[in-house]
């Protein structure tokens, strides 16, 4: 009984855990020679990300834009 109940509570724990993974924002900054992502739980901290990571990439006088988040 007892290890049944801790086989329970450990599958619960993993399922919770892979429920929040599910609630990250994944965004895709592109610019016409470059690109870059961005993951985070919150929206615009992932798009901030993204931004980041492309304009690292990308040579001057060209802009990154944000082709979308889920």
């Amino acid at each position: 009984m007892r290890s049944g109940l801790m086989a329970l509570t450990f599958a619960l724990g993993m399922l919770g855990l892979m429920s929040t993974e599910a609630s990250a924002w994944y965004c895709r900054a592109e610019s016409p020679s470059a690109y870059g992502w961005g993951q985070d739980y919150s929206r615009g901290a992932a798009r901030r990300r993204a931004l980041w990571e492309c304009a690292r990439r990308t040579p001057r006088h060209q802009t990154c834009y944000i082709i979308y988040c889920r």
